[in-house]
């Protein structure tokens, strides 16, 4: 038996065992074709894409600065720093709602009553919806009875302001008139045409705040009763407007507004009280405002 040796060569595209050793040697684009170029080195940045470059750093490097600046505690030195930037970087309250609330109202409420002799007895204000806000803490969503006063005189104020200059100077004062037995509250009639006749066409605004004013009357009434466990024979409020600081001095210890304070006069009371809605106030009293 014969073998036949077949004679194993070469392909002619295989690379020389030298060629595959030199690592400067160059690929080739095919068996026998030319060998391709090595790649360049990029070329260096020109003198115009360096500039540019250290301007843009330049840039960010001012803008954060900048915006650190403002937001720390602020004192003259930084005020003065960015007072050239803020038209560009600052914001205000809204940014964090649209409609934010500018102003916050606090009702606050005075009784009388009568003594063992009979004389008339004035207490202090009480501080009716900080009372409420404090019934609020550490919830995350406090309950609506929480900030029943605060919603009550926002609609009273908003009422307040529809009147005219004068009929506001009336409403601010006491609503009680003597009579022959001793001392009762303005009739509702009587007060229709008195507001109403000091401003044409204002009759619709006068009886839609004096609806109102009723309920604000009722409200004083019962808390007063429960905080104070006498029998009110009056009672008057204020309505307290606090604004915050404005956005760049919102760290501020000291108060760049002062409170503004609008008193309301002696309302009569001549309402029959419910006990089962009077329980109610108390318990409110005895929980958040003692």
């Amino acid at each position: 038996m014969t073998h036949t040796t077949h004679d194993r060569t070469r392909p002619a595209d295989a690379a020389s065992g030298s060629d595959r050793l030199d690592p400067e040697a160059a690929p080739r684009d095919g068996a026998d074709g030319p060998r391709r170029p090595r790649p360049s080195a990029p070329p260096a940045l020109t003198r115009g894409a360096r500039v540019s470059a250290l301007v843009a750093v330049g840039v960010v490097i001012v803008y954060i600065a900048t915006t650190i600046l403002m937001a720390v505690p602020q004192n003259d030195a930084t005020r003065a720093l960015t007072a050239p930037a803020r038209p560009f970087f600052s914001q205000q309250w809204n940014v964090f709602a649209p409609s934010i609330q500018k102003a916050s109202r606090f009702l606050e409420v005075q009784s009388q009553w009568r003594d063992e002799s009979g004389a008339l007895v004035k207490s202090d204000w009480i501080p009716v919806t900080e009372s409420e806000y404090g019934a609020s803490e550490g919830q995350l969503q406090g309950s609506r009875t929480n900030k029943q006063s605060a919603n009550l005189v926002k609609t009273y104020m908003t009422r307040y302001q529809a009147l005219s200059t004068e009929q506001q100077e009336v409403v601010r004062d006491t609503f009680i008139r003597r009579t022959d037995t001793g001392y009762a509250a303005k009739t509702a009639d009587s007060l229709i045409e008195q507001l109403s006749g000091l401003e044409d066409g204002t009759r619709g605004r006068v009886i839609s705040f004096l609806r109102h004013e009723y309920v604000v009357k009722e409200f004083a009434t019962y808390w007063s009763t429960a905080y104070f466990g006498r029998d009110v024979e009056r009672v008057r409020w204020r309505v307290v407007t606090t604004r915050p600081n404005d956005f760049d001095r919102r760290l501020d210890d000291a108060r760049q507004y002062e409170p503004s304070v609008r008193t309301f006069g002696w309302r009569h009371v001549d309402d029959v009280i419910d006990p089962q809605a009077l329980s109610v106030y108390q318990s409110v009293v005895e929980r958040y405002a003692r």
